[in-house]
């Protein structure tokens, strides 16, 4: 089978707040979005009677997500009512999904914090913001829950 790359134009993100955990919202405006990246801490296991190294890998752990939006102080996902300002101003712990197209071929769905959220105002241009989200606790990818909270 031939290997086609795929186009990413379409992804959105969409928020849900906590008060309202299955109800989520487009955020407008998207630019170039960072996806949440994966990677493991590394440590050094190498004892001394032996002569080579041995590493151990540590818990799996999520990369912010990052991105830029076409700022607009009215829309109702950016806004400090109900969108993301919201969300920063009142540190609440929501939940959010990335969804790629074609056909929703990747879906992120995770919980996490506005990180930050740094507006931009050009003399000649349109204003912008760039948005960090950081996700924490279990999350899903394509269906597959990933991480589990383990019982006091």
């Amino acid at each position: 089978m031939p290997q086609v790359a795929l186009s990413s134009h379409g992804t959105i993100i969409q928020r849900a707040p906590s008060a309202t955990p299955t109800t989520f919202t487009t955020i407008g405006e998207l630019g170039d979005i960072t996806m949440p990246g994966l990677m493991r801490n590394e440590f050094d296991g190498t004892p001394h009677n032996r002569d080579i190294d041995t590493w151990v890998m540590g818990v799996l752990r999520r990369e912010a997500i990052t991105f830029p939006i076409n700022f607009n102080t009215t829309d109702p996902s950016h806004d400090h009512l109900t969108g993301l300002y919201k969300a920063i101003i009142d540190n609440s712990y929501d939940g959010y999904k990335i969804t790629n197209p074609p056909a929703d071929t990747g879906v992120w769905v995770l919980s996490g914090f506005v990180r930050t959220i740094a507006p931009l105002a050009p003399v000649d241009g349109i204003q912008r913001a760039n948005v960090t989200i950081r996700p924490s606790g279990p999350f899903h990818l394509n269906g597959v829950a990933i991480g589990t909270a383990i019982a006091p």
